[in-house]
């Protein structure tokens, strides 16, 4: 296992200046399926070339290929196929007796997008003073990623179902689930429809949960979402939800993808309702909700975490000063031990297997 993680370490390709790219393009994605790819009757998401889609499974090869050791696996559903990848802690044993870790990802990406945090979740690295667990990363239904969607994701209800079918059928009783941006809307959904398969959830900077977006996210993002438009528009839009003024490296595999599959994938996803004072209300389980400081997204990160803490009954909410919506990746050590000691702090008597 030392040798493995050596090697992983030594391939590991940490570019900093791409970190602010992924979270922006997850908010255009999810604003150009609302404003330019909707329709009355949502249907399945589609690649827009089999050439687009080869490119991006090249960009998302070499992005995976800089992750923690893992196995993939393609999980049946009634929804369609779900690829996930399970990533072992740093020693067999410390991973037994623990519930495991289900990574979210936001709209527009899939399991790369985690690579800044798994280190930290599995052990890797850090203090080792909470104990290392089994981490699950999903590629989500109707997105660009390796799963593959069959059936209309039209609901919200539909939307958890697919989560708890793959979840159930890795044999998986309950989680932690973590989710970022509309991830964190989608950790929320599952929790809300199936409140028994979430040991914990932990949102980071979530969208559509406990606010709205920012009116300026609309505009922001026509450029970014209109693929005939000259792609310095589409960049300087980027660097505007992601509030950096950093140069787009796309010879970075994770830059590359996200480009790949912005470019190259059609969502049919219906735009996420935001939950009922009612159904936050109902959570039952323990919550943790971490919002930017400087969020493009989030419209006055204060407000949203005081209205959290007033629906949400075992929450424990903060904003991060000086963070923005890539707050996981720019928080990473912080983040990932917050996380950890959280799940530990509320790891439930009755284990998972």
């Amino acid at each position: 296992m030392k040798e493995t993680v050596r090697s992983y370490w030594k391939g590991r390709r940490r570019r900093r200046a791409t970190r602010w790219l992924l979270p922006a393009t997850l908010v255009v994605s999810l604003l150009a399926n609302a404003w330019f790819l909707s329709r009355d009757e949502p249907a399945v998401g589609f690649w827009r070339s089999e050439a687009g889609r080869a490119e991006y499974v090249r960009a998302y090869d070499r992005a995976m290929a800089g992750l923690p050791p893992h196995e993939a696996r393609d999980v049946r559903t009634d929804f369609g196929t779900v690829r996930v990848y399970r990533f072992a802690p740093r020693a067999s044993a410390e991973g037994e007796g623990t519930t495991p870790i289900v990574l979210l990802p936001g709209w527009g990406s899939g399991a790369p997008m985690w690579g800044e945090n798994l280190p930290g979740l599995l052990g890797l690295q850090g203090d080792g003073a909470q104990p290392a667990r089994t981490v699950y990363a999903l590629d989500a239904l109707g997105d660009a990623g390796l799963s593959v969607q069959e059936v209309p994701l039209n609901s919200a209800q539909a939307q958890a179902d697919w989560v708890a079918q793959t979840l159930r059928r890795l044999g998986l009783r309950r989680a932690h689930v973590v989710g970022h941006s509309f991830g964190g809307w989608a950790a929320t959904n599952l929790a809300i429809h199936h409140p028994e398969a979430v040991a914990t959830l932990s949102l980071l900077e979530p969208v559509q949960t406990f606010a709205g977006l920012r009116w300026q996210m609309y505009v922001a993002s026509i450029p970014s979402a209109i693929p005939w438009l000259p792609r310095s528009w589409q960049d300087r839009a980027l660097q505007v939800i992601g509030g950096s003024d950093e140069p787009i490296d796309r010879s970075d595999p994770v830059a590359a993808m996200i480009d790949a599959g912005t470019r190259g994938y059609v969502s049919k996803r219906s735009f996420p309702a935001r939950p009922s004072d009612e159904q936050l209300r109902a959570l039952p389980m323990p919550v943790y909700a971490a919002m930017a400081g400087n969020s493009a997204v989030t419209p006055d990160p204060e407000a949203t975490v005081a209205r959290a803490r007033s629906l949400v009954p075992r929450i424990e909410a903060r904003v991060w000063p000086g963070a923005t919506h890539s707050l996981p990746m720019e928080q990473t050590a912080a983040i990932d031990a917050e996380l950890l000691a959280f799940m530990a702090k509320n790891e439930p008597t009755r284990r998972d297997p």
